[in-house]
């Protein structure tokens, strides 16, 4: 290649290195303004928008702050275990990394893996980052399943009406995430028998003709194990502190299903108290958890139609529900989006500095 060749090509590479991230910022937006636009009627927003006492709707959002804030603190703390020094802005990033991506992609499988690649921007090793993830959703889960097993006890006596028209939903939802606590819990103090409970229903799927290529799933299973394996020994060997993010993740999760009582009172509602709505909200969660679409998408709203139809009534209920996606699912991925994209740019400026010393070294040299 001669000489004018090299040039060109490093001026290209120059190039995509230095507006990569600018790039990736139109995509994100792009993605946003996709998803949103496909799933949500200007002219019904706008209705919606106008039948609501903002006030109220802002106090939801304020819950979803509050929620993003709270999730920061615990990786944070879960990651100045490692990392003393650690900041709160970079807890901050990779939660809204978190929030934004298991939102855009199904079943939220997009979240974690980018979680951890930008904590790898920051030095934390493989094994460190997926032991600081695997903690906070070993506690996401127990506190998730525990809050939903005693809102179901709560409202089964309260509103057995609208729990009987969801009772599948609510019981397949209710099995899953029993089952995934009760696993975490024996993964605690019986790893041995934990892998043996999950070979034992891969090799029944396997039987079953349900999943394909047994020793994939056999190497996935030893390397869930020992990922969690890791995770729960460091939430057991701190004792108390694993105590005191267990009850901040209890206030975290009820302050994030509150945004519903706000939707409820914004309609200027006032019969149902806070306790039945925040119940049922949480039995909803875990209802949907299982649902193999972007933020549940489908039947989130299949759900919420039936678990508060007697709660919001035939005129409101459809309202209801566009109101609480919008803040719990569409603010999250547009705020989330732009967040992103200004610190992909913030990122890239700072990185196209030391490539452009790098770039003026390299050119003299040519």
């Amino acid at each position: 290649m001669d000489q004018t060749g090299r040039k060109e090509k490093f001026w290209k590479s120059k190039f995509w290195k230095k507006y990569s991230n600018y790039l990736f910022f139109v995509f994100l937006i792009s993605a946003t303004a996709i998803v949103i636009l496909t799933q949500v009627d200007p002219e019904t927003f706008l209705r919606t928008i106008k039948q609501a006492n903002v006030y109220c709707l802002i106090l939801g959002i304020g819950c979803v702050f509050i929620y993003w804030i709270l999730e920061a603190y615990m990786l944070l703390k879960l990651m100045r275990r490692d990392n003393p020094n650690e900041s709160f802005h970079f807890a901050w990033t990779v939660t809204m990394v978190g929030q934004y991506y298991n939102l855009i992609t199904p079943s939220a499988t997009g979240g974690q893996p980018l979680q951890l690649y930008e904590m790898s921007k920051k030095n934390y090793g493989i094994g460190s980052g997926t032991a600081v993830l695997v903690q906070k959703y070993a506690l996401y889960q127990v506190t998730v399943t525990f809050l939903a097993i005693v809102a179901t006890i709560f409202s089964i006596t309260a509103l057995h009406q609208s729990l009987d028209a969801a009772k599948w939903l609510i019981a397949i939802g209710l099995i899953v995430n029993i089952a995934g606590v009760v696993l975490i819990f024996i993964l605690a103090f019986n790893a041995n028998a934990a892998k043996a409970i999950m070979l034992g229903c891969v090799r029944l799927l396997l039987t079953l003709h349900i999943i394909k290529n047994a020793e994939k799933y056999f190497e996935k299973v030893n390397h869930f194990i020992k990922e969690y394996q890791i995770a729960i020994d460091a939430l057991k060997s701190h004792k108390l502190q694993t105590l005191k993010l267990f009850v901040v993740s209890i206030v975290q999760i009820l302050v994030f299903y509150s945004v519903n009582y706000w939707v409820y009172r914004s309609l200027g509602l006032n019969e149902t108290n806070a306790l039945t709505i925040i119940s049922l909200q949480a039995i909803l969660y875990v209802a949907v958890a299982f649902v193999p679409t972007p933020g549940a998408a489908g039947g989130a709203e299949a759900g919420f139609l039936l678990l508060f139809g007697p709660i919001y009534g035939p005129g409101n209920t459809a309202v209801a529900m566009i109101l609480w996606r919008l803040i719990t699912f569409y603010f999250v991925i547009l705020f989330g989006g732009i967040y992103l994209s200004i610190h992909s740019i913030r990122v890239g400026k700072e990185k196209a500095k030391q490539i452009e010393e790098e770039c003026d070294d390299q050119v003299d040299n040519l």
